[in-house]
């Protein structure tokens, strides 16, 4: 009888993380085909990762747009604690460390932004929610932007920022999906 039960259980399982992993297949093919920012392989890779952590695994679109949401809203986090270490970095100069200070606080300012979306985004209010997360996106664009004003600078946080750009647009392309489904 136990193993029979337990059986049960695998298979539940089983169909739960194939369910999400066929719902994070569908939602970035979809979005990657309406938008060229978005790079399916880069959207499977990210979002397979986060929902092997993510408990329940998603099961709908909106449970993907939350488990995105988090997924930059930590990436975000993430990028404070790289840029903190840069900041003790001596090698810079101090326009670099000038950029790396308005790449700080643009972060930071970009955490409360994915802060407001996902609160918006619970509450139905999908405009606002879209709204934080281009905020947050702008964010890594101009920190990336900034150390080009000075001829021959080079970001040290290029690959970082494109990955927080992507993330973004990830949350973005499934609100809007979610709005075309609401």
């Amino acid at each position: 009888m136990k193993f029979a039960l337990y059986i049960v259980i695998l298979f539940i399982f089983l169909f739960q993380c194939s369910n999400g992993s066929n719902l994070i297949l569908q939602s970035c093919r979809e979005a990657s085909k309406n938008d060229p920012n978005l790079s399916y392989d880069f959207c499977v890779a990210s979002l397979k990762d986060a929902s092997s952590k993510w408990q329940p695994a998603p099961s709908n679109l909106e449970d993907l747009v939350g488990m995105s949401i988090q997924l930059t809203k930590s990436n975000g986090t993430k990028m404070v604690c790289i840029i903190s270490e840069h900041l003790k970095n001596k090698s810079f100069d101090q326009y670099s460390k000038a950029c790396l200070r308005d790449c700080f606080d643009l972060y930071k300012d970009s955490l409360s932004a994915l802060e407001d979306a996902m609160v918006a985004f619970k509450f139905k209010d999908l405009d606002t929610a879209g709204i934080h997360v281009s905020a947050s996106l702008d964010d890594s664009v101009t920190c990336e932007d900034q150390f080009k004003d000075k001829k021959g600078e080079m970001s040290p946080l290029t690959k970082e920022n494109h990955v927080y750009f992507e993330l973004n647009v990830i949350s973005l392309a499934f609100i809007q999906m979610f709005r075309q489904n609401y």
